[in-house]
């Protein structure tokens, strides 16, 4: 009776599961709302260049790169705040970060490795920084006020490539800080301007943080996505969280380049 008791369980088992009497809702998990290894980033993502020009981010990337270092920062300001604060941008992770960023482009200065910075305002505290309040966001493209502040923004972080300070070549801007934010993210507003599909995806779905920045992701030259960004680096915490630094990003890099 045993044996035979042992061999009706699966079956009454199984007739439960069939007749809905054991069932229980199912697990819906949403899909991540940025980017994820082995995706590509849509061609049409665009940025603005120094000259406010709009310019879509996979056409900078030159025809001879195997992997393209794609870096999201928080650029420069027009007043300092008063609070102490250290470095001439307005995130301070991301100048903290420089350091990293600085010896990787030492460091593969002779491969065909390009780095790509993205630069965006402090679109959700402007007025902190010397800006106009809610100018990036709830002012449109098309304004006066809003092209005065990106050409404000723009001149105080071209001002850190000619110190030095910034250690790319070229640096783009993404003003409404399109990158990293979308509907789900942020209060946007209805001044804001037209929302892309591939707004938002830029900024990993596991960051917690306001902005995404800095962020650093390896790309494909077409723009596929090579593996999970470096991103969490917090600086002022305590201790400090530091989640990666120059040996991650060089070994991450070099091994892109091996494949």
């Amino acid at each position: 009776m045993i044996r035979a008791r042992k061999l009706l369980l699966p079956g009454l088992f199984l007739g439960l599961l069939s007749a809905g009497l054991m069932s229980q809702p199912k697990l819906v998990v949403s899909s991540p709302s940025s980017y994820v290894p082995g995706e590509r980033i849509d061609p049409e993502t665009w940025v603005l260049d120094a000259e406010l020009r709009k310019v879509r981010l996979l056409d900078q990337v030159k025809p001879e790169t195997r992997v393209v270092v794609l870096v999201l920062f928080g650029g420069g300001f027009r007043t300092r705040p008063e609070e102490p604060f250290r470095g001439p941008l307005w995130c301070e992770d991301s100048f903290d970060d420089l350091s990293v960023q600085r010896a990787l482009v030492a460091e593969f200065a002779e491969l065909p490795v390009e780095f790509l910075a993205v630069a965006a305002p402090p679109v959700f505290a402007a007025e902190k920084y010397g800006f106009q309040e809610d100018v990036f966001l709830a002012q449109g493209a098309e304004t006066s006020e809003f092209a005065e502040a990106v050409r404000g923004f723009v001149k105080a972080t071209e001002k850190e490539i000619e110190t030095s300070l910034l250690p790319f070549d070229t640096v783009y801007y993404d003003p409404k800080a399109r990158l990293t934010q979308n509907r789900d993210s942020a209060d946007l507003g209805s001044e804001y301007g037209e929302i892309y599909p591939w707004q938002g995806k830029l900024k990993w779905h596991l960051d917690p943080r306001k902005y995404g920045a800095p962020t650093i992701w390896l790309l494909s030259a077409t723009g596929e996505v090579l593996r999970e960004p470096f991103w969490g680096n917090d600086y002022d915490s305590d201790p400090p969280e530091i989640n990666y630094g120059f040996p991650e990003l060089r070994e991450a890099v070099a091994a892109e380049l091996e494949r």
